[in-house]
């Protein structure tokens, strides 16, 4: 196993240009040093350390942007003052994510990159509509987060690219209702079985601006646009349920393991959306 520690940026994009075969990058470790504990990495693969570029560090307020360096930690997260005011639906919903010594390691971008279904994070980084800045060789590209994914834990990154921050409007919420809700075995510490978040506004008792994701329920964490779609501009009062379930079948496609069956993964996101039309 190749072991490479680029002091900034530009030197990790050498190394990674001139690496013919496999190549991970290591931060905090949560999920990499499993993989090479059960040699699901191979010997001859490469590991490039970036815990040490500042470049992808810090949590930064623009005019109206916050900027995430994709290095920064769940514990950094939770204490940024410019998170909570902000973005209180991500300090109030991830207190209980992993054990506190995983948050002080675990990190935003690995979170994103793994691309776990059952990442805590993602369903929330959706609704609040997410940019992530990518860096490679050519420089950098804006994707949303939204269109992110291509599959089961792959995604949009070219070769030598990767993800330098996370961009998230400041009026993502602008004073909006928010739900968050994840389903597990126990209350902490758990892998989501469902997780489902939701911001929602009203105006003249109808819905004016909706947005849900779903995590653990397909390949990736995605939004609902079908439903989303169904429900803007109704009454609660106006939404038939029999019609919500039937475009829900549309969106997510659970699938059954040792933890849930599928039947049981799509009723309670089912009963979650209902919950949010309740209140």
């Amino acid at each position: 196993m190749n072991f490479f520690n680029p002091k900034n940026l530009k030197e990790l994009h050498s190394i990674a240009d001139k690496i013919d075969g496999k190549y991970y990058y290591l931060a905090g470790g949560t999920d990499i040093n499993v993989q090479i504990k059960h040699e699901m990495i191979g010997k001859d693969d490469n590991i490039i350390y970036i815990n040490e570029l500042s470049e992808l560090k810090g949590i930064i307020e623009e005019e109206d942007e916050i900027i995430l360096g994709s290095l920064t930690t769940f514990t950094q997260l939770l204490k940024s003052e410019l998170m909570q005011k902000y973005f209180p639906i991500l300090a109030e919903n991830l207190q209980n994510f992993a054990s506190p010594l995983l948050q002080t390691t675990a990190t935003i971008g690995g979170n994103i990159a793994n691309g776990s279904p059952t990442a805590d994070i993602i369903p929330l980084l959706l609704v609040l509509d997410a940019k992530l800045i990518l860096s490679g060789a050519n420089g950098e590209r804006t994707v949303m987060l939204n269109g992110f994914y291509t599959g089961y834990k792959k995604n949009f990154l070219a070769k030598g690219e990767i993800i330098k921050s996370i961009v998230i409007n400041k009026n993502a919420l602008n004073g909006a209702n928010t739900f968050y809700k994840k389903v597990g075995a126990r209350k902490t510490l758990t892998i989501a079985k469902v997780s489902l978040a939701a911001i929602w506004e009203m105006e003249n008792s109808k819905i004016k601006r909706i947005c849900l994701a779903a995590g653990s329920l397909n390949e990736y964490a995605r939004r609902l646009p079908l439903v989303e779609q169904y429900l803007l501009n109704k009454k609660k009062t106006e939404v038939d349920l029999k019609k919500l379930e039937e475009i829900l079948k549309q969106e997510v496609t659970p699938i059954s393991d040792l933890r849930s069956d599928r039947e049981y993964r799509f009723q309670v996101c089912l009963n979650l959306i209902k919950e949010i039309i309740e209140i």
